[in-house]
């Protein structure tokens, strides 16, 4: 189940929660954003009671055309972003559609 919420809308429901007009709100998240990214460029971010965002570096490998397979390619390492949920999350996460499950 994929969820794919924009900006816009995270603004919205912090104009409802915290009682700003959106286009503040819009401010605030766009700026939280880019806090966030920032701290992930670092190497490392860490939210209590979220979770953990971090940067691996995947291994280089050795890959093949399937139309030329005597042709090897190197491809190199890269960084990617990995994200553990805190035990407090996944725990919220598990309750939640557990329960959700259950009333199907």
């Amino acid at each position: 189940m994929e969820v794919s919420v924009k900006r816009i809308e995270i603004a919205r429901r912090v104009s409802e929660e915290c009682g700003l007009l959106v286009p503040h709100a819009q401010q605030v998240v766009d700026c939280l954003m880019d806090v966030l990214i920032e701290e992930v460029l670092k190497g490392e971010l860490t939210l209590p009671d979220f979770g953990k965002f971090e940067v691996r570096w995947t291994k280089p490998l050795i890959g093949r055309n399937p139309l030329i397979p005597d042709v090897e390619i190197a491809i190199p390492p890269r960084p990617k972003v990995y994200f553990k949920p805190s035990k407090d999350l996944a725990n919220r996460v598990i309750k939640t559609l557990a329960v959700g499950a259950a009333k199907k």
